[in-house]
């Protein structure tokens, strides 16, 4: 199956395997009032973003590039839960010179660079290489594996001519090493779980999400992945998920609701799941140029509370993970 058919409809849904392709020559955009779009004027309309999280016994990496059009940009933080300590960088290109982020599912590679540091993804054969470096020193280097573990992988219709293709993967195992803020060369472990996300699409021109991604083993010895999110790819169902060692189960819609500074919590529609997220260390950004804009909150959580699946209740207890609200105009 090609995410873009030969027509130039798209296959909407829920897909059991990834889209062999993803070809936008194909994709004719048109403004609200019927106006096709091409060249740069329809390029300026695509978003594609990559991000990966690691999560290690005692510390949490986020990483990610972005191609918003008028911008490219690239960050990643390394947090370490026992100290408090954060290791951070990101940087911002202009119309994403020095960018690439290459959204086919199955085979792709994607960069970022600006001095010191360089950002680079590759994906092939179900695995995920990720490596930073800063002067040309390895920062990070990652191997992460994709099999053994069901993929969501969905397209919806967005506003009025749009549409957003997202693929996220949880619960995955990780080899390879980083460097904390120390300098100090910390190897990744049988524990270490690390989680892709990968979107792409003609989005609202305004969006605005929130977002939350939990993987951790329960005491049962299972590793349970979460994937919960309310704003966007809502209009055919919607990217709520619940991974039971690697297995996919699709949850109910969600709704976020700040209760207090630092307290959300989260409940399903169907009243099965119940989560209240503790947050602490925020990675933020505030940019307001009027006619583009971006307000984004990432912050790191703990997350408690259960999910009913079937005859089985998953019990978080305090478990890592991140929450996110993301303002967007592009």
């Amino acid at each position: 199956m090609d995410l873009i058919e030969s027509n130039g409809q798209l296959n909407y849904g829920r897909f059991s395997t990834l889209p062999r392709s993803i070809d936008l020559n194909k994709y004719q955009y048109k403004t609200p009032y019927g106006n096709v779009l091409k060249g740069w004027r329809k390029k300026l309309k695509y978003k594609k973003f990559k991000f990966c999280c690691i999560q290690h016994e005692h510390y949490t990496i986020g990483l990610a590039i972005a191609d918003i059009a008028w911008a490219g940009h690239g960050f990643i933080y390394i947090y370490n839960h026992q100290t408090d300590e954060v290791l951070e960088w990101n940087a911002t290109h202009f119309l994403a010179r020095h960018t690439s982020v290459d959204e086919q599912p199955l085979y792709s590679q994607s960069f970022f660079s600006k001095s010191p540091f360089q950002i680079e993804m590759q994906h092939a054969n179900g695995v995920r290489y990720i490596h930073v470096t800063k002067h040309g020193e390895i920062k990070l280097s990652a191997r992460i594996f994709c099999a053994g573990t069901d993929p969501l992988s969905m397209c919806s219709p967005t506003g009025t001519n749009g549409w957003t293709y997202t693929q996220k993967l949880t619960t995955l195992t990780c080899e390879g090493y980083f460097m904390n803020k120390q300098g100090k060369t910390i190897q990744f472990n049988e524990k270490t779980f690390a989680s892709l996300d990968d979107t792409c699409g003609f989005l609202r021109p305004e969006t605005a999400w929130f977002w939350l991604s939990c993987n951790f083993w329960d005491t049962h010895n299972n590793r349970i992945g979460l994937n919960l999110a309310s704003g966007v790819n809502e209009s055919f169902g919607n990217e709520n998920c619940l991974w039971i060692n690697g297995i996919l189960y699709p949850q109910s819609d969600v709704l976020f609701q700040l209760q207090s500074e630092g307290c959300w919590t989260i409940r399903s529609l169907d009243q099965k799941l119940n989560l209240t997220v503790e947050t602490g260390w925020r990675r933020y950004e505030n940019l307001n140029l009027r006619w583009v804009g971006s307000q984004f909150s990432q912050w790191q959580s703990k997350i408690s509370g259960s999910i009913q699946q079937d005859d089985q209740e998953i019990i978080l207890s305090n478990e890592y993970g991140l929450i996110e609200q993301h303002y967007a105009k592009w």
